[in-house]
């Protein structure tokens, strides 16, 4: 049961990735600029505000389990990823919540979605491999 859950998180957070990645580009195909609101982004912040949480817990607990691995290149990977979640929870959070106060930085968001796809789907697809390994083993 465990393992489905976590298996349904990890899809959520390569679902939630490859969504905004794919949104990203293909706004400039359809936004037409100026002051028109980016109303689909405005309903997605909700769902990559719950990522962006999963992406802190995920890295911290990883982190935590890691820090005294002996492995570079696992020492390595945990900790960039766990400050890359970091980075992005600073950013995402104090943007979004500039949106709701009238201050949103419309550039800023062109930092925060990349590194949103990198983060969020670089730890939702190394938790989908994990899993089926540990399915595989069992």
């Amino acid at each position: 049961m465990k393992r489905m859950a976590l298996r349904v998180v990890a899809g959520y957070q390569i679902l939630m990735a490859s969504a905004v990645g794919i949104h990203f580009i293909v706004t400039s195909l359809y936004h037409p600029g100026g002051d028109e609101p980016f109303t689909a982004w405005h309903v997605m912040d909700w769902f990559m505000a719950v990522s962006v949480v999963i992406a802190l817990g995920l890295s911290f607990g990883r982190k935590r389990a890691l820090d005294s691995d002996p492995h570079w290149r696992d020492y390595l990977e945990t900790n960039l990823t766990f400050y890359g979640a970091i980075l992005l929870a600073l950013w995402f959070f104090w943007n979004w919540f500039g949106v709701f106060s009238g201050q949103d930085s419309g550039t800023f968001w062109g930092f925060i979605n990349p590194l949103f796809v990198i983060v969020v789907g670089s730890l939702g697809c190394r938790m989908w491999s994990r899993l089926g390994a540990l399915r595989r083993s069992s």
